[in-house]
């Protein structure tokens, strides 16, 4: 018959358990531009992006720059940067390549070891509208947090770029 101490010991064990949450980390990038008629007025224009989005499709945080820089750099080995917070007990590194144009070619995420998390390589789609092209790139990888839920980004962030 198990002791009172080991029965008290595996219920505690049962009741600390977290269960990670599924995250998914997309860099994004897109141009479009158009050809002007007899009127003039060429128009053009340029969106980049990083987020990381929970199980629920809820953005635990969402900078298009984060600390102020690109999310990816085609120079090189690519940008990596930290970010630490409440999702992980560690810090996360998030690196990504970009091809000449700026659009994700690769990215990964790894641990504050520098192990990797999950990698993957970009994709980018090209649109000819008569006399327009418009390109759509994004990089995406999934990876678990160390946490049961990821507090959503509310504007102050409970996660924060500490490096890179």
């Amino acid at each position: 018959m198990p002791s009172l101490r080991n029965i008290l010991v595996c219920l505690m064990a049962t009741s600390t358990t977290v269960y990670a949450e599924r995250l998914k980390v997309v860099w994004s990038s897109g141009d479009f531009s158009t050809i002007s008629g007899p009127a003039g007025g060429n128009t053009n224009g340029h969106f980049k992006g990083f987020a990381i989005i929970n199980q629920a499709g809820e953005a635990v945080y969402d900078q298009a720059y984060p600390d102020n820089h690109s999310p990816c750099y085609n120079t090189g080995d690519g940008r990596e940067f930290t970010i630490e917070g409440d999702c992980w007990a560690t810090p996360r590194k998030f690196k990504c390549k970009s091809d000449f144009g700026g659009h994700p070619d690769t990215c990964e995420v790894k641990d504050g070891d520098g192990n990797s998390l999950g990698s993957a390589k970009g994709q980018t789609d090209t649109t000819f509208i008569g006399i327009a092209i418009g390109q759509d790139s994004s990089c995406v990888v999934e990876f678990d947090s160390d946490s049961d839920g990821c507090p959503v980004d509310d504007g102050n962030g409970p996660l924060h770029v500490t490096s890179g």
